[in-house]
This record gives C-alpha cells, sequence and structure tokens, in this order.
C-alpha cells in the first residue's frame, strides 16, 4: 500500500522524499483507526492536485524564528507534509531546549492530528498538535447560535510502557473513535484553539473561511515539550504508570498503541474499491490481487 500510495503521488507532482512523508501519515491514520484520514482520503488529496488547491511541490518559508520557535508559510503544500517536517524540527529543538514551538500557515489539511503528537511520543516526549478546520461547521459557540470555532480538532500524545497513549478530541463526531467536546466549552476552548492556530499566524478565523475545505487553508500548531528537562523521562513513566488503570478504563482512548501492533493494517474493502478505481483512472499499477 506504502509503494502505491507514493507511486499516486508521485505522478501528481510530488518529490519522492515528500511523497513519502505523505504516505506514511495516511497509513499512520489507518493504523490508528483513523480511516477517513487514511488512504481512503488519497482520492480527495488528489483532487486538490488536479484542481490546483495544493502545490505537490511547494517550498515552505521560514516567516520567524527563535532558538524555541519558528513560523513558516506552507505556500499551499500538503498539510502532511508540512506538519511531519514541523514537528520533527520542534522535537530535535525540544531535546536541548525542553520545549519547542511550530506554527505553520498557508498549509492544506493534515488529516488526523493525533498521528502529528505521536510522533514525538515515539522520541519520549510530550507532543501536541492543534489543526484549524478549513471551514466553520455547524457547531455553535455555546450562548451564541453561530457556528463560530467549528471542528478545531486537537491531540496530544505521551510515551507510555514502552509504547504510547493519545487522545484526540474535537467539538463534534466526525471521525470515528474521536473524543467529542462537550457544547458547552466549544466558546471558551475553541477561542484558544482559534487563536494558537489562525490567531498567532493571523490568518482567517473559522467564521471567516466561507470558500470551502478545498479553497480556504489551515493553520497548525505544534508543540513538544522534553520531560528530560523537568522531573525526568523515568519520573513521567512512573506516574502514568500509576494512572495507567485510570488510562486503561477509557478503553479506545488508548488509541496510540494500536500503532505499534506488528499485524498490519486491514483495509476495509470499501476503501480497497475506492483506491482501485483510483489507480485505474491515474494509470498507476494496483499492487493487490
Amino acid at each position: 500500500m506504502r509503494s502505491f500510495l507514493i507511486a499516486v503521488l508521485v505522478k501528481k507532482g510530488m518529490y519522492q522524499f515528500e511523497a513519502e512523508l505523505a504516505a506514511d501519515r495516511l497509513i499512520d491514520a489507518d493504523r490508528l483507526g483513523k480511516c477517513s484520514e487514511g488512504c481512503a482520503s488519497l482520492p480527495s488529496h488528489v483532487e486538490s492536485f488536479d484542481i490546483g488547491d495544493v502545490d505537490p511541490r511547494a517550498i515552505s518559508i521560514q516567516k520567524t524564528e527563535t532558538p524555541a520557535i519558528s513560523f513558516f508559510d506552507a505556500n499551499e503544500g500538503m498539510g502532511h507534509v508540512a506538519a511531519t517536517k514541523g514537528m520533527e524540527l520542534a522535537t530535535e529543538r525540544a531535546k536541548e531546549l525542553g520545549v519547542a514551538i511550530v506554527v505553520i500557515s498557508n498549509s492544506q489539511r493534515l488529516g488526523s492530528p493525533l498521528v502529528y503528537a505521536r510522533l514525538a511520543a515515539l522520541q519520549g516526549m510530550i507532543g501536541v498538535c492543534v489543526t484549524s478546520t478549513a471551514s466553520a461547521s455547524n457547531v455553535e459557540a455555546f450562548g451564541s447560535g453561530q457556528p463560530v470555532f467549528g471542528r478545531q480538532p486537537f491531540a496530544y500524545a505521551l510515551p507510555f510502557q514502552k509504547s504510547t497513549v493519545g487522545f484526540e478530541f474535537a467539538f463534534e463526531a466526525n471521525h470515528g473513535n474521536e473524543i467529542i467536546i462537550p457544547h458547552e466549552l466549544s466558546g471558551p476552548f475553541g477561542l484558544l484553539h482559534a487563536v494558537l492556530t489562525c490567531g498567532l499566524t493571523g490568518q482567517k478565523m473559522p467564521a471567516e473561511k466561507k470558500r470551502g475545505p478545498t479553497l480556504e487553508r489551515t493553520e497548525h500548531f505544534l508543540m513538544v515539550i522534553n520531560p528530560s528537562c523537568f522531573a525526568g523521562t523515568e519520573t513521567l513513566e512512573k506516574k502514568l504508570s500509576d494512572l495507567g488503570a485510570h488510562i486503561e478504563n477509557h478503553g479506545k482512548a488508548l488509541e496510540c498503541q494500536q500503532q505499534d501492533s506488528e499485524n498490519g493494517v486491514q483495509f476495509a474493502p470499501e476503501t480497497l474499491d475506492v483506491l482501485k478505481q483510483l489507480a485505474e483512472k491515474e494509470k498507476v499499477e494496483w499492487p493487490f490481487a
């Protein structure tokens, strides 16, 4: 599947290395049970390439930098690539500085934010990924009667028992095992979320995005915390172990641990059907019998 995804993305104009990054993130989403943001979403990304909403060879431009923070303009590139590079940069800097933040503007959607938070957790750190939506949804800010903040998904992930544990949240159900933020928090939490993404980048707030998800851009806020610069990684692991029973009670909430399975990914028949049709359309070899 990975080879097939890469072949399609390269044919649409992406560089090999960046196509590999995007393919990995799509498969990661499937491994976490975020199937709508996984390989099944490839046709929608191909459509975005075809109509010119995503630049397959976009070059990110650095707008601001200090030792602990970076602010990039993704130049309408694929969000999976921009967010992967951003999280990798933040992780490297957090190893030395303790905390690092990367903010990205003018990007396209990145899929499941849990996928990127987990990249930091795999390095023994705490990862946070906050991403804006490309349009206001039908979620109303509490007491306002107006769809102000959209879905505003975010996620965090932690190192846990030689693996990782993480949670993804949103204001409304849309991605299966996503945890839903109570409606009464949509106003105060949504404001913080919008400030971290749209506010810090100077881009449109969710209510101002009227053109739809293929035309409006998205923004990403990525943060990495290195526990070894505080009480220590071992201390964090012990605290998490002490809370392990409580975490286990959440059942599906142990989403990140699923990705360490050696059993691979079972793709739904409808996903394979959609991708096979795409292979025929794009004249890319379909690798499955």
